[in-house]
């Protein structure tokens, strides 16, 4: 049965046949597993997984040129397992992470890969993978809370207690279509024509020349923002009548104006389309990139940046059922964005299991059916974009994780970057009416290299 693709998944579909061999549109959430592993009852709860989400059994092609979701009645896959034995556990980690980054054939054996790590008998990675096509970041875990409630039941000879799925992903495409074609999309149409109309992409300076054809090869830096200066942001953006992110997209925004020079720019925002019930248990796509726009003076306050940023999420949310992949035409070669930034509440993520903590491979142990589950850590949107700005919000604070193109950027400049991104916070944060232009772009600590390379007291360069 064929079927039509959504706005965003037409989008993945032609980044994929522009790089059919890259894994930048892999999602992955691998665990590790310790205990007495039923083989047979997980690879019955695959089977049965992807026989409940339409999606799990869906290749992808074109007919005339159209590409549509061809639906198979059976599974195109199946548990991969792998014997490893006597390897050790960063070997393992080795592996489960190229299990992840294996390139999907989208239109052969579909979207979805679930592999198996065997070292022995109660040792374990296991590794279920799916290419961006049709899933998103609750997607993957969903994928996982399905897989172990089915295990669950398998293993105590009951049925798994699955909520009833009460709607599909095509209903979903048929919703975005008739929107589309609906007053309320024409309003939607022209509110974000008008917003980017003429605007260009923020642009950083680059280390080296855009290649031809991206590469989409990425590496990231973290920085843990604690509980007290999470704390910090909330209420200070609370005072000026802003949501944290408001106030860290509006901080965001400040450094890349003042890092670019540009004075009106547009940038991405990941946003989830999951609207109602209905799809809360539905694996898919369920993803738009609202774009914020960035207007700056050399007189813009933080407190002005962060209640431009406010507004224009507010703006953004009220229209986000329009698909921005369908914002046009640009000029040739001009994206709509080329860095972003959004949030991740990682509290709100189903099943419970706890995240990795910066620093560390693996995650803490979650109990389950006498096994024991633990998150292992591996890179997650590395190259989609020059660079993309993830807020992780958990209970004990925030992380700040940006991701790079490493064609474009050297870790230097990356770490460079996420410095100032913390300067620029902190001066926000002392006083919300300080000029956005006042603040020094550089560090004491780059400062004084710099002045001391000019003086020829020291022979290393900044770059």
């Amino acid at each position: 049965m064929s079927a039509p693709l959504s706005a965003v998944q037409r989008m993945m579909w032609a980044a994929y046949r522009i790089s059919p061999d890259s894994s930048v549109y892999n999602i992955v959430m691998p665990l590790r597993v310790r205990g007495p592993l039923d083989v047979a009852a997980l690879a019955e709860a695959v089977d049965r997984t992807v026989r409940r989400q339409a999606q799990l059994r869906s290749r992808f092609t074109e007919t005339d040129g159209v590409p549509v979701r061809e639906e198979s009645a059976e599974p195109l896959v199946a548990l991969e397992v792998r014997d490893v034995p006597g390897i050790g556990e960063d070997e393992l980690r080795r592996l489960a992470r190229e299990e992840g980054e294996r390139p999907f054939v989208l239109e052969e054996t579909g979207a979805l890969r679930v592999v198996l790590l065997r070292r022995s008998e109660d040792d374990f990675a296991l590794v279920p993978a799916t290419h961006h096509i049709i899933g998103d970041f609750t997607s993957r875990w969903l994928l996982v809370r399905d897989l172990l409630d089915a295990y669950r039941g398998i293993t105590a000879g009951e049925e798994p207690k699955w909520r009833p799925l009460t709607n599909s992903y095509a209903d979903q495409v048929a919703e975005e279509q008739s929107y589309l074609e609906s007053p309320a999309g024409l309003r939607g149409a022209a509110y974000w024509q008008e917003l980017t109309d003429g605007v260009p992409a923020a642009e950083l300076p680059l280390d080296r020349p855009r290649p031809p054809r991206p590469g989409h090869r990425g590496d990231t830096v973290a920085v843990p923002l604690d509980q007290g200066l999470t704390d910090r942001i909330a209420a200070r953006a609370k005072e000026i009548g802003q949501t944290s992110f408001a106030l860290h997209l509006g901080v965001f925004q400040s450094l890349v104006a003042r890092w670019t020079g540009q004075d009106d720019f547009l940038v991405g925002i990941p946003a989830s389309s999951r609207m109602g019930r209905h799809t809360r248990d539905l694996i898919g796509c369920f993803l738009n990139t609202l774009v914020a726009r960035g207007r700056f003076t050399a007189t813009t306050t933080f407190a002005e940046a962060a209640t431009a940023a406010g507004e224009g999420i507010l703006g953004g949310m009220i229209n986000a059922r329009y698909p921005c992949t369908l914002i046009g035409p640009r000029p040739a070669g001009s994206p709509l964005f080329r860095i972003g930034a959004f949030l991740v509440q990682m509290d709100r993520m189903e099943p419970p299991v706890p995240t990795v903590p910066r620093g560390l491979a693996e995650g803490p142990a979650l109990e389950c059916e006498g096994l024991g589950l633990a998150l292992i850590d591996v890179p997650q949107q590395e190259g989609q974009v020059d660079l993309m700005l993830r807020l992780e919000q958990e209970p004990a604070g925030t992380t700040a994780v940006f991701s790079y193109d490493t064609d474009l950027f050297d870790a230097a400049t990356a770490d460079r970057f996420a410095s100032a991104y913390l300067r620029f916070l902190e001066a926000a944060l002392a006083d919300p009416a300080a000029v956005v232009a006042d603040v020094p772009l550089a560090g004491e600590d780059e400062l004084a290299a710099l002045l001391a390379f000019g003086s020829g007291e020291s022979e290393e360069s900044l770059w």
